[in-house]
């Protein structure tokens, strides 16, 4: 059922008790003149229930005051909280006083002493509200840190103090100050149910999804790292492992997986198959067998780059003929500019001539002649360059042989230097096993890929199905469902009240935290409404809808609403004359009328989750409103005692 007040218990400097009992699960008004302490109620519960500063007015109250208490009940236990008053001049204390129990009596002065602090209180009442551990992550980009929801969150939908429950740009408690409003807007649908107890484990539980996602990542990238290098990574220790006898010569892994397993049985090799192995080995015989390689390796290179160097020459011989193919042509097309004859003559004068000159037939043939070898070269040229493209990749693959050979070498010429420190064999070996199993031991377990693959796509799928059922585009889903429901009743309650814009729908804006009427020429924000009547009203149907979604869902928000002076503004104190409506003009106090009726009427359709706390200046001749009436603070009567204040005196 989550909490109700049972009494309010101010403790005064003597050891003398004012106690002032509520009935759970209806209406309680406190009527009474101003300046008797109404308004201090909020307050003092407030700072029972954890408030970091104690907010109860300087004066008659912190003056008289050592103690404030309240005893509340869950529907199944009782417990009573005390909290010590702040030393005067000072404006908190954490000493603090509590007791549970299926029933709980409210403790003398004299029982009353510091039994924890009221930090640990707060806490207990979190569970006892139904408060479940959360936290709110703000979205990606902000820089605010997460939010876990408390109990002093839950309190923003309880109290309205008299400064606030008509105020036109603030909705609820403490939304004045810029961080609490951003602590409602992270909070409130945790409250409404948006954010409810699986989706805070399932934000958890992809957040622990994701971070065993990269890790499995990370493994199969530093695997297929470790795999596109090769033997590279693993030449050296190969070379030493031969040297000293671990493996024989012949053994020449084709795979870094093989790689791998020949250390690992090198490394596993007993100890007489060692020495077998190094006996039958000849030292030095890797280094010989490197140079030897290095040898042939660079005779290779070097045949490769003179052919390489042969077909760069001839492309270039192919492009020289060409051009000078080319520029015979053009100079034997330029004789048929000249006339042609029978007889000969000279080709530039047409005068006859004895010299033999070629006929036009023949210069026509040797040019068609010349053009076709030239159209030969060109059309062979680009399989001649694809020569030269193979001929380059055949030289880059034994420049890298030659690398991979030369790491070697230096890995084994280092090695060797450091093994001659090593006087016998054994030493040398044991010296080459403890780098090959540090080496062994700083690899990802070797494994079969096609499994870790299969967990991280699992894995995937898990993290895509979260990220889906967690999304914004659900997370608005669900708000929007909530708010339409929530509408209805803002919407019906504000034709009740006779607020301005009635007939329009009525919604919560959770993005202004204020109500907004959508009229035909758009939304209106409750601060663009006009007069304090519809400021109130709008505070009081968006409290009261809260409330009804928060019992009907059981959510775990505290089940009462603590009102300071809703009749204000119709109402206020200079016209007060023993709490009579008779001053006002029939409007107003049919409007006064309405307020209380719709207060009523919702608090009997929850009976008995929902209390709701008034403190009044009307004292409204209503049967129904002076049943509700559990004290009146008039002719002397008060928060305060007067023999507290003549005693003091």
């Amino acid at each position: 059922m989550s909490i109700q007040i049972l009494d309010i218990v101010l403790y005064s400097r003597q050891g003398e008790r004012r106690l002032l009992s509520l009935r759970p699960g209806v209406v309680n008004i406190i009527t009474g003149d101003s300046k008797t302490g109404k308004s201090a109620l909020i307050n003092v519960v407030d700072y029972c229930l954890g408030s970091s500063s104690c907010a109860v007015p300087e004066g008659v109250i912190r003056n008289n005051v050592s103690w404030y208490g309240l005893r509340l009940t869950d529907g199944l236990a009782e417990h009573f909280i005390a909290r010590r008053a702040p030393d005067l001049g000072r404006t908190t204390t954490s000493d603090a006083y509590y007791a549970v129990g299926s029933t709980v009596a409210i403790p003398t002065a004299d029982v009353l002493s510091v039994t924890t602090n009221i930090g640990t209180i707060i806490e207990r009442l979190r569970s006892v509200v139904g408060i479940e551990l959360n936290v709110h992550e703000p979205a990606e980009g902000q820089t605010r840190p997460p939010l876990t929801t408390t109990l002093r969150h839950a309190l923003a939908f309880v109290f309205q103090p008299q400064n606030e429950i008509s105020q036109p740009g603030f909705l609820f408690h403490g939304q004045s100050d810029n961080f609490t409003a951003q602590a409602i807007k992270d909070t409130l649908p945790y409250f409404l149910g948006v954010v409810d107890d699986d989706y805070v484990t399932g934000k958890a539980t992809l957040k622990e999804l994701r971070r065993l996602l990269r890790e499995k990542e990370r493994i199969l990238a530093r695997r297929e790292a470790v795999a596109i290098g090769g033997l590279s990574d693993a030449a050296a220790l190969l070379s030493e492992a031969r040297d000293t006898g671990l493996i024989t010569l012949d053994i020449v892994p084709d795979s870094w997986e093989d790689a791998i397993e020949v250390l690992h049985t090198a490394v596993n090799a007993s100890p007489e198959e060692q020495l077998t192995r190094y006996e039958e080995s000849t030292d030095q015989a890797e280094l010989l067998r490197l140079n030897e390689e290095r040898a042939e390796l660079k005779q290779q290179l070097a045949l490769q780059q003179g052919d390489l160097d042969a077909m760069r020459a001839l492309l270039t011989d192919e492009s020289l003929f060409a051009h000078e193919s080319t520029e015979q042509v053009s100079r034997m097309r330029s004789l048929q500019l000249f006339s042609s004859s029978e007889e000969p003559c000279c080709p530039l004068c047409d005068q006859p001539t004895n010299n033999i000159i070629p006929s036009s037939e023949i210069l026509e043939a040797e040019i068609q002649r010349a053009s076709e070898q030239l159209e030969r070269v060109t059309r062979h040229t680009p399989g001649l360059e694809a020569l030269i493209i193979e001929q380059e990749q055949r030289v880059n693959t034994t420049k890298n042989l030659l690398q991979d050979n030369r790491t070697a070498l230096e890995a084994l010429q280092r090695a060797d230097e450091r093994l001659m420190e090593l006087r016998d064999a054994s030493s040398r070996r044991a010296y080459v096993i403890g780098r090959i199993s540090l080496f062994l031991e700083t690899l990802p377990e070797i494994a079969n890929d096609s499994e870790l693959r299969a967990e991280i796509s699992t894995l995937q799928q898990e993290v895509e199905q979260l990220e889906s059922d967690l999304s914004a585009e659900n997370f608005q889903e669900r708000l929007d469902s909530i708010l339409s429901v929530l509408s209805r009743d803002l919407t019906q309650w504000a034709e009740h009240l006779d607020l301005e814009h009635q007939g329009n729908p009525f919604r919560l804006d959770l993005r202004h935290l204020q109500i907004v009427a959508d009229a035909n020429t758009g939304p209106i924000r409750m601060d663009r409404m006009g007069s304090g009547a519809n400021w109130l009203g709008c505070h009081l149907i968006a409290h009261l809808a809260l409330h009804k979604w928060f019992v009907r869902m059981s959510k775990p928000v505290p089940r009462f609403l603590f009102l300071d002076q809703p009749s204000q503004v119709y109402f206020p104190p200079e016209q007060d004359s023993d709490g009579s409506l008779t001053n006002l003009d029939n409007a107003d106090r049919l409007a006064v009328i309405q307020l209380f009726e719709l207060i009523r009427n919702i608090v009997e359709e929850l009976s008995p989750n929902l209390q709701v706390i008034i403190t009044e200046h009307a004292d409204i001749t209503e049967d129904w409103y002076q049943t509700s009436v559990i004290e009146r603070w008039r002719n002397g009567n008060a928060l305060i005692p007067t023999d507290w204040i003549s005693s003091q005196n």
